[in-house]
């Protein structure tokens, strides 16, 4: 079966599937943004070489980049119909697209395509709180690309009533397949980092919705009870001026502004004891799966599909989201018992590379496009 996988944004995501699918025996054709990659491998005049000197991709995946046009550009739409020609003269069985919040073009794509069966994982079904693009317009490109789409996945198991009872899709075309690793990261590794005591990592896009704030709130008290404790926050959006004001003790911070490279992505889960991911909103999160990878547990919020991966008390602590005493206490609790943390660490490595390793979902994976292709094309 030859697969052509489509990720505009998400370059991460789309690797450790691509990569997966090969190692399975799938053929693999890889699309995305040029400028996407680029700065993901962080070199702007030759990419594709990047990925595969850096060992992102398997050498035997192609790939095809496109240098898309503003998202407001109507030039998009020719862009899309050649891409859509492109997939068909590489002789494409299944056409695999992942669709972040909003992207409209990726939607437009699953309509263009009209004679390969097409399957879509909305990561986004239900938009989050205060990110941009608004809810309505996320509701409507989800629509958009279900409409377009033979067979849709989801990453979170009350994902699928979601798009049963939102979105009016066939219960017998939605599937649940977990999220992966993030064993991407793990090809950044440039050297060993020795794990740094009394660190709290905090790292994305920094959107209201992912309660920073909270964070920033419970240091004080985190501080107050570890006193050597200090906090990483890496990474660029649009609340992160707000938060800053928010700060009270800012020799305790290490504040990195901007895209993170993959090589330094790879340095801060090392040096990290434990990972907040104190979402206020979440579909699903791959930092929580990445500081799995690294065997980092987390502190996250019982939010969206987050406590179907969090493991309370095994790979990690949840607490109510807004909470900064609940979010202080799990994250004094991790810093002040090492053995505890370290347990939860490597059960989250464990789990994460063995039940949701990327074979097992491959082979979910492999068995819906078999699903699609028999609805598309009747056999």
């Amino acid at each position: 079966m030859h697969v052509g996988i489509v990720s505009f944004t998400d370059v991460d995501s789309g690797l450790d599937l691509a990569n997966a699918l090969a190692e399975a025996g799938a053929e693999v054709t890889f699309y995305s943004s040029r400028s996407h990659t680029a700065r993901t491998v962080g070199d702007p005049h030759h990419p594709i070489e990047k990925l595969y000197q850096q060992n992102l991709l398997r050498r035997e995946i192609k790939v095809r980049l496109i240098q898309l046009k503003r998202m407001r550009d109507p030039r998009m739409l020719f862009l899309m119909n050649s891409l859509a020609r492109m997939i068909q003269s590489d002789g494409v069985d299944v056409v695999h697209l992942l669709i972040g919040g909003g992207e409209l073009w990726i939607a437009v794509l699953a309509n263009l395509i009209r004679r390969i069966p097409v399957v879509s994982t909305i990561i986004i079904p239900e938009p989050n709180i205060g990110e941009f693009p608004p809810p309505r317009v996320v509701i409507a490109v989800n629509r958009l690309i279900a409409h377009g789409s033979d067979a849709v996945i989801v990453n979170g198991k009350n994902h699928v009533s979601i798009m049963k009872q939102v979105y009016r899709y066939p219960a017998n075309r939605v599937h649940y397949i977990p999220l992966g690793s993030r064993d991407v990261f793990l090809n950044w590794i440039d050297r060993e980092v020795c794990e740094e005591n009394d660190t709290v990592l905090f790292l994305g896009r920094i959107h209201k919705h992912k309660g920073l704030e909270y964070l920033i709130k419970a240091q004080p008290l985190i501080t107050k009870e570890i006193p050597q404790a200090r906090f990483i926050i890496a990474g660029q959006g649009d609340d992160l001026d707000r938060c800053r004001g928010l700060i009270k003790d800012p020799d305790r911070y290490e504040i990195i502004d901007g895209f993170i490279p993959g090589n330094t992505v790879a340095e801060l889960f090392q040096k990290a004891s434990v990972v907040a991911v104190p979402y206020l909103t979440a579909a699903t999160s791959g930092i929580l799966m990445t500081a799995y990878v690294f065997g980092k547990p987390v502190v996250a919020t019982r939010v969206g599909c987050l406590p179907e991966y969090v493991k309370q008390e095994e790979t990690g602590l949840l607490v109510d989201p807004g909470n900064k005493q609940q979010l202080a206490d799990a994250i004094i609790r991790l810093l002040s018992q090492n053995d505890l943390r370290h347990q939860m660490g490597n059960n989250a490595k464990r789990w994460i590379l063995g039940e949701l390793g990327w074979m097992n979902i491959a082979a979910q994976t492999l068995e819906v496009y078999r699903e699609a292709k028999v609805f598309k094309t009747g056999h």
